[in-house]
C-alpha cells in the first residue's frame, strides 16, 4: 500500500472537487451513498437505497483512465494495488475501487455516511427495534464474541462501528483492518491498518499483546480466521464480520476459510472451536425497499451431533414487515 503525501494541487474541498471532476455533483450530494462507473459512458448512483442512472461526465475510456490516475494522486490518500484492481482510500475514508483491464474499466465510489450512526440512528432508520438494541447491549455486557454477517451492501460495517463505539468507555478496543473503511471512535480505541494480507494476519496474531478487552475485525474474507478463532478460544471478546446468506451460512463460511488455511484440525474440531468461541451471530439484509435491517440475531448454544445449536432471539418478518422477539429473546431481556 502506498500513501500519497504530495501537496501538489492544494488540499481541502476545492482540490477534491477538481479531482472528482464531473462526478463531484453526486459525490457532494448527501443523498447519494455509492457511485458506479461501469464504463466510461455508463454511470449510476445509489440514492436513498435506489439505483438511478445518471449522465456520464466521461467522453472516452481515456478520460476515465485519466480520472482514476488523478484521484490516485490526491494528497493524503492511500493506494493498494492487487493485479488489475486498484483500491484508493481518500482522507475522508471514502473508498474507491477501480478495475483496469484491457477490455474493461470500472470504478465504484463508496462514500462514508455524513451522519455518524449510533444505536439511536439504527433504531430510527428501522435497522433494528429498541428491543434489538437491548439484546446487542446485553451481549456486549456479557463480554461475548459477536459475528455480524450479511451480503454486500447490507450495512455490516455500520453495525460493526455502532457495536465497537458503543462498548463502555472503561473497556479497551483494538481494531485490525485490511481494506475496510471502519471508523473507530471509541475513547479507548486503537486502530491498526494492515497494508497487506500478510500484515493483517500478523497483526491478528499479535493483537492480544495490545491488551484489548475487545478485538474488532472488519472483515473476515479468506485470511485471518484461524487467528480470530484462537483469540476467541483464549477468552478474548471479538466483534467480527463476514459475508453470508444466513446466520448458519456465516458459520459454514468460517469453517471453509479455516480449512483453506491448511490447518491440522479436522472439520469437527473447527466446528467445536467456533461454537465454544462465539457467543452470538447477527444476520442482516438489504431489503427490496433498499432498507438495511438486522433480520436475525441468534445465540450460539454449542455444537452437538454434527450441527450448531443456534437459538434465535430476534427475527424480522418480511410478510408482516415487523420485528419479533422470540421467547428466548424475551427471557434474555428479563435477566
Amino acid at each position: 500500500m502506498k500513501k500519497n503525501n504530495s501537496s501538489s494541487g492544494g488540499t481541502g474541498k476545492t482540490s477534491l472537487r477538481s479531482a472528482m471532476g464531473g462526478l463531484w455533483e453526486h459525490y457532494s450530494d448527501t443523498g447519494v451513498r455509492d457511485i458506479f462507473v461501469d464504463a466510461f459512458d455508463r454511470v449510476s448512483v445509489e440514492r436513498k437505497g435506489r439505483l438511478e442512472a445518471v449522465p456520464s461526465p466521461f467522453a472516452s475510456a481515456a478520460a476515465l483512465a485519466a480520472f482514476i490516475k488523478k484521484l490516485a494522486a490526491y494528497p493524503g490518500c492511500t493506494v493498494r494495488r492487487g493485479g488489475t484492481v486498484l483500491d484508493i482510500k481518500l482522507p475522508d475514508r471514502t473508498r474507491v475501487t477501480c478495475a483496469l483491464g484491457e477490455a474493461y474499466q470500472a470504478v465504484v465510489i463508496s462514500k462514508v455516511p455524513s451522519v455518524v450512526f449510533g444505536w439511536d440512528e439504527l433504531v430510527k432508520h428501522g435497522c433494528l427495534p429498541e428491543e434489538g438494541r437491548k439484546l446487542f447491549e446485553a451481549a456486549l455486557g456479557e463480554m461475548k464474541s459477536v459475528l455480524v454477517a450479511g451480503a454486500s451492501c447490507s450495512g455490516k460495517t455500520t453495525t460493526i462501528e455502532v457495536l465497537a463505539n458503543g462498548i463502555p468507555a472503561a473497556r479497551r478496543v483494538v481494531a485490525v483492518q485490511g481494506a475496510s473503511e471502519l471508523a473507530l471512535r471509541h475513547p479507548a480505541g486503537l486502530s491498526l491498518d494492515a497494508a497487506t494480507d500478510e500484515e493483517f494476519v500478523e497483526l491478528l496474531k499479535r493483537a492480544e499483546n495490545f491488551l484489548p478487552d475487545y478485538l474488532v475485525v472488519d472483515s473476515l474474507e479468506g485470511v485471518g480466521v484461524p487467528e480470530v478463532v484462537r483469540a476467541m478460544r483464549n477468552g478474548l471478546a471479538v466483534i467480527a464480520s463476514c459475508h453470508a446468506d444466513s446466520a448458519l451460512d456465516a458459520l459454514k463460511r468460517l469453517e471453509y476459510m479455516y480449512l483453506a488455511s491448511k490447518t491440522a484440525f479436522g472439520l469437527d474440531e473447527i466446528r467445536s472451536m467456533l461454537a465454544s468461541g462465539l457467543g452470538y451471530v447477527s444476520f442482516q439484509e438489504r431489503g427490496a425497499d433498499g432498507h438495511r435491517r438486522v433480520v436475525e440475531f441468534s445465540r450460539v448454544d454449542g455444537y452437538e451431533d454434527g450441527r450448531y445449536i443456534l437459538t434465535p432471539l430476534l427475527k424480522y418478518s418480511g410478510e408482516a414487515a415487523a420485528f419479533e422477539l422470540t421467547p428466548a429473546g424475551k427471557a434474555m431481556l428479563k435477566k
